[in-house]
């Protein structure tokens, strides 16, 4: 009688509700130890178990034992991987970073704002919205670079009226050499001021708000 014998008698003298718990239930290294030794207590000693299924019991022990410390070392890396990252979004704070967004709060005076275009472009116009999406201001850019290109913004109306502080965004539009319209990225500078690890994702506070450190593309 084998291991796993002895687990289906076992299972099925205790009714079908105590089968399902057992089934239910993952078999660990010290599960299938007991087993064996079990199974060596109770075999008949006129007809032992064949060594050659024995050994390979053995190996498949073995095996589970090897897996098992495998999955506890994936625990570990695991762990030590989320506390690395705490660390290094820690060493962000106070300082500067270009992020993936079109979002920015303006604090009265002026904010600096990034574009980039796939291809290349003649000109550029960043237009400035409020908070209901309502186009406001507009930045002119005679001869973006095929890289980042970045302008301040006075914080003033297209009729060069000082606008309220508060959240706005931006899209940048450019124009090529035929006149065709193309829509660039947004880019926004940041100042990192806190973290927060409430949940799973490692979320990075500034001034324009809220980050994730995946919309990171550079530090400054």
């Amino acid at each position: 009688m084998n291991a796993i014998d002895t687990l289906q008698q076992s299972a099925g003298s205790q009714g079908a509700a105590a089968a399902s718990k057992v089934a239910a239930k993952d078999l660990g290294k010290d599960d299938f130890l007991k087993l064996l030794v079990s199974q060596l207590e109770h075999q008949d000693p006129l007809n032992p178990s064949d060594p050659t299924e024995f050994t390979a019991q053995l190996a498949q022990f073995s095996s589970l034992e090897q897996l098992t410390n495998i999955g506890e070392s994936m625990e570990s890396i695991n762990t030590l991987s989320s506390e690395f990252g705490r660390l290094s979004a820690l060493s962000l704070i106070d300082r500067n970073v270009v992020v993936n967004d079109n979002a920015f709060v303006f604090d009265g005076e002026q904010a600096r704002l990034g574009f980039s275009f796939q291809d290349p472009v003649e000109s550029a116009t960043l237009y400035i919205r409020n908070e209901n999406g309502q186009t406001v201001g507009k930045v002119d850019a005679p001869a973006p670079g095929t890289e980042e290109n970045w302008v301040t913004w006075d914080g003033t109306s297209s009729s060069g009226q000082p606008l309220d502080p508060g959240k706005y965004s931006f899209s940048a539009v450019g124009k090529n050499a035929d006149g065709e319209e193309t829509e660039g990225r947004a880019l926004v500078e940041s100042r990192i001021t806190g973290a927060d690890f409430s949940d799973s994702d490692q979320t990075l506070l500034t001034d324009n708000g809220p980050v994730q450190v995946s919309e990171i593309t550079r530090v400054r």
